[in-house]
């Protein structure tokens, strides 16, 4: 009898292991199933984003809100708004001083003028300048070489093609003149025979570019006093004929209005680095 009992006492032993086994066994399963689950999920997180970072590159953050697919359709779907969202972004780095070749643009102007052209770097542009342009003979001095070879005026190349975009700047030779009246009369002259000949054109009328100030102090009359007068003529000017006046000192100024010291040579005429602030100065403000 007590033979039996131990047998009974035992067989339950084995039983009670056997089910305690088989539950750690069931739970080590449901355990392996989640971290399976889990790792597919994650990986499905991470090939969007990675797709995304790859896009997108340091603007990841653009598309860093894109949402995992939770089908086939749905992720084509994704990807495709990622990689729209990628080309935005990407296309937004591209400045406009970059895609701007002022194919339709000509540059009416004195040595300044000259001095841009001789630092421009689109060949494109159209340059109708020379040293000691003056706007009382711009119409009619022949300094000009014309698409035939021989010699002309302004508007005499104006009158062989059109444009789209007309600068003038022109005004620092005529610093000295005691009477502004004159020189407005003489701009007003200029912008009406552009608009006839370039009828279709925006005509920019070019602030004067100020000067340093050891050149402004030099007692004569180019002088930053004097640029501020002849400017506010020439935006009545521009006020009075439809033309566009453009502020281009902003682009090369200091805080006191001055062309800085390290910007030219001589005071007035801006070196090559000076000349890319204000070209794109134009092509940002046009």
């Amino acid at each position: 009898m007590e033979t039996r009992n131990r047998k009974n006492i035992a067989g339950i032993r084995k039983k009670r292991a056997a089910q305690q086994q088989g539950m750690v066994s069931l739970s080590c399963l449901a355990c392996i199933a989640f971290v399976i689950c889990w790792g597919v999920h994650v990986a499905g997180t991470n090939s969007v984003d990675v797709k995304a970072e790859k896009l997108t590159g340091s603007d990841s953050a653009a598309v860093a809100e894109v949402k995992t697919p939770k089908d086939n359709s749905s992720s084509e779907s994704d990807t495709s708004e990622v990689e729209s969202i990628a080309d935005s972004v990407l296309d937004s780095t591209v400045s406009r001083d970059d895609e701007d070749d002022l194919s339709d643009a000509v540059f009416i102007g004195d040595s300044r003028t000259v001095g841009l052209q001789n630092n421009c770097d689109r060949p494109k542009a159209t340059f109708l300048c020379s040293v000691g342009m003056h706007i009382d003979t711009v119409m009619t001095d022949k300094n000009i070489t014309l698409s035939n070879g021989n010699e002309g005026t302004v508007l005499d190349a104006l009158g062989e093609k059109q444009y789209g975009r007309i600068y003038i700047n022109l005004g620092t030779n005529e610093l000295g003149w005691p009477y502004i009246d004159t020189f407005k009369d003489y701009y007003t002259q200029l912008v009406n025979s552009i608009k006839e000949l370039q009828p279709n054109a925006v005509i920019y009328a070019e602030s004067i570019l100020p000067v340093t100030a050891e050149r402004s102090y030099q007692g004569d009359s180019i002088n930053n006093t004097n640029v501020t007068t002849f400017n506010q003529a020439i935006q009545e000017v521009a006020e009075q004929t439809g033309a566009v006046y453009l502020n281009c000192a902003e682009a090369v100024a200091d805080v006191d209005g001055n062309l800085p010291a390290e910007a030219s040579t001589d005071g007035i005429h801006l070196i090559g680095e000076y000349c890319d602030k204000w070209l794109e100065y134009i092509i940002d403000n046009t």
